[in-house]
């Protein structure tokens, strides 16, 4: 596979489960070599910092989960799934 593959998918941060999220979310990025991050609005944070996430999402707000990289699929359906169990 090419290193240029991109995968995205749009998630909501619920608030009830915002922080544990975050969290699970940067510990999960981090198990995979693509490059992920966050994207809402004019933020783009790193996947895999939580100290990042943390600081520039909000709650409740619908963000762009986007990885760059051989295994980004795999990355934005797995990070995605923990989404949707909530």
């Amino acid at each position: 596979m090419s290193d240029k593959l991109e995968s995205t998918a749009t998630i909501q941060l619920e608030e009830k489960t915002y922080f544990d999220n975050l969290k699970t979310v940067a510990s999960r990025a981090n198990q995979y070599e693509s490059y992920i991050v966050l994207e809402s609005e004019s933020k783009t944070v790193n996947g895999k910092s939580i100290l990042g996430l943390s600081s520039f999402l909000t709650p409740s707000e619908h963000v762009t989960l986007r990885a760059i990289g051989h295994d980004s699929r795999q990355a934005v359906q797995d990070i995605q799934h923990l989404f949707r169990r909530v």
